[in-house]
């Protein structure tokens, strides 16, 4: 039954003076006293086309807003009974009525036809409240509200503006899918944005019916948020924990849905050339546990304008302790990465070379990387004999460079992870973290690798498995695992290009510094490759 719109809304007004009235004065009929102010709230009614704005006191239940049962009684124009005892309420409208059971989700109309509440109705200090969506019983106009803006929208019949009724979601391998149903399609605006990172999208001509908003279980996507932001733009909001390539979008019919798949699986690949013969590689990786970061240094150990040297971080080449970058500058280097494991005074757990000159033993055995005096890098698993000689003897076999680490990753092209053998406990074995690693490509080239870690929305860090695998993409035929953790570093012309995890450098005992001849080195180029 259509009713003149005046008329309307003169009732919604007298019956929110009442609600007020009541709510606000002491009166003996108990079950219209309310004593607990705080869980009272006000919320805006807002009738469309009108300009009218309404005062409603309403109760917040999860996303739904309920209201007095008496107000709902006078907008629709139908008389109301309530048994206190048998907590029921009665509603009468034309061509039959409906009960409704307070804290009872589910209720009948006089048909036999069964509805179900998104939250039940309640009785706070004697006053019945009852879910807003009871206001959709006779048909005669829509609504739709908004419980985080705490507005309620009635719409005239015959409105012609596209409702958005679901969003729903589904995760998947590579992607997480969000799907917006709507009465029909409506123009559409979509944006996406990186900081902070978000995808927004704007329905015009379009109203919402019910609370959408919607929590999403992944590592890449939190939250999608639904509202009106205009009387006829809707604006859903997808909420990134981090940037991400560019979403799809498209349209359904049968029914008509928007489809927006958010990318969570990918890879991003670029190259800066710093000096000749030196590349710096970022690589930014997708995965299922979330965003990976890996800074690279590929160096060309037959240009003869390039030096690779270890170096220790003492005074004088002596033992201690300081930054990647502070080792990087003193030495005139171009960049660099931390080296092998070390105790707090500095002194290296591992081999080390340095000019010639055996500065370190080797520990357990473990894997350790050489370079020659001919400019060939040597990984292999180094330990002492008894009379203290290096097995194999890399000083005789002309190693000038060297550095201990372990345990080995990569041996002739196949990953070979070598952490138990190598005896390394469960802090260096296991689990996800930041890691440096150094490989041998099959043409020479030397491989410098920093993984950020422990950073949730930036970089997940790497198993020694994954940095394995990461070491043979990048072409490697023999590789291993330096010192990682907050050690973890690579500086390039002054400046630390991974994150560490500690939030600033931390101090080591040594690194792997590569030198380049200026007066040789070509300028630095654009980007090459993504």
């Amino acid at each position: 039954m259509r009713r003149p719109w005046h008329c309307f809304r003169l009732r919604i007004h007298i019956a929110v003076c009442v609600i007020f009235l009541l709510a606000t004065m002491t009166c003996s009929a108990e079950w219209v006293q309310i004593t607990e102010g705080p869980a009272i709230n006000q919320a805006k009614l807002i009738i469309d086309d009108s300009g009218a704005v309404l005062p409603v006191p309403v109760i917040v239940r999860g996303s739904t807003l309920l209201l007095p049962a008496t107000f709902v009684a006078e907008v629709l124009e139908i008389s109301m009974r309530y048994d206190p005892q048998a907590k029921r309420l009665s509603y009468s409208i034309p061509g039959g009525g409906f009960e409704v059971l307070l804290h009872q989700r589910e209720w009948s109309l006089s048909s036999g036809e069964k509805r179900t509440f998104a939250e039940p109705p309640i009785s706070w200090s004697g006053i019945p409240f009852v879910p807003v969506e009871l206001l959709r019983v006779t048909g005669d106009y829509d609504i739709s509200w908004d419980s985080r803006a705490m507005e309620i929208r009635l719409h005239r019949p015959g409105d012609k503006m596209t409702a958005l009724t679901e969003s729903r979601h589904g995760i998947h391998h590579d992607k997480v899918r969000i799907v917006f149903h709507l009465t029909r399609e409506a123009p559409v605006k979509v944006m996406q944005m990186k900081n902070p990172p978000r995808v927004v999208i704007d329905f015009e001509d379009t109203r919402v019916q019910g609370a959408l908003d919607s929590l999403i279980d992944h590592v890449a996507v939190e939250r999608v948020r639904v509202t009106m932001t205009e009387e006829r733009k809707t604006r859903a909001v997808i909420d990134l924990n981090y940037a991400l390539p560019d979403v799809t979008t498209f349209w359904l019919q049968d029914p008509v849905r928007f489809v927006v798949d958010v990318p969570t699986v990918y890879s991003k690949k670029s190259a800066l050339t710093i000096a000749r013969g030196i590349r710096y590689i970022t690589i930014t990786n997708g995965t299922p546990q979330g965003p990976l970061t890996v800074d690279v240094l590929e160096i060309e150990m037959s240009d003869e304008s390039i030096a690779v040297k270890t170096a220790l971080a003492g005074p004088s080449d002596s033992f201690g302790v300081a930054p990647v970058s502070e080792l990087v500058s003193s030495s005139g280097a171009i960049a660099g990465v931390n080296g092998v494991f070390y105790a707090s005074d500095g002194t290296p757990l591992g081999l080390i070379i340095v000019d010639g000159r055996l500065r370190s033993l080797p520990v357990m055995g473990r894997t350790a990387m050489g370079i020659t005096k001919d400019r060939r890098i040597l990984i292999d698993n180094v330990s002492t004999d008894a009379g203290g000689n290096l097995v194999p003897n890399w000083l005789e076999e002309g190693v000038v460079y060297a550095v201990g680490g372990g345990p080995r990753l990569v041996k002739d092209g196949k990953v070979y992870v070598t952490a138990a053998q190598e005896q390394f406990k469960p802090d260096v074995a296991g689990g996800r973290a930041p890691r440096t690693g150094v490989g041998v490509t099959y043409d020479g080239n030397l491989l410098l690798v920093a993984v950020t870690g422990r950073q949730a929305y930036h970089s997940i860090g790497v198993t020694l498995e994954e940095l394995a695998n990461i070491m043979l993409e990048l072409g490697a035929k023999d590789a291993m695992n330096l010192d990682g953790g907050g050690s973890s570093t690579m500086v390039v012309r002054d400046f630390v290009m991974n994150t560490p995890s500690d939030g600033r450098e931390r101090k080591v005992a040594d690194a792997i510094l590569v030198f380049s001849d200026v007066s040789g080195a070509a300028p630095m180029s654009p980007e090459i490759g993504r």
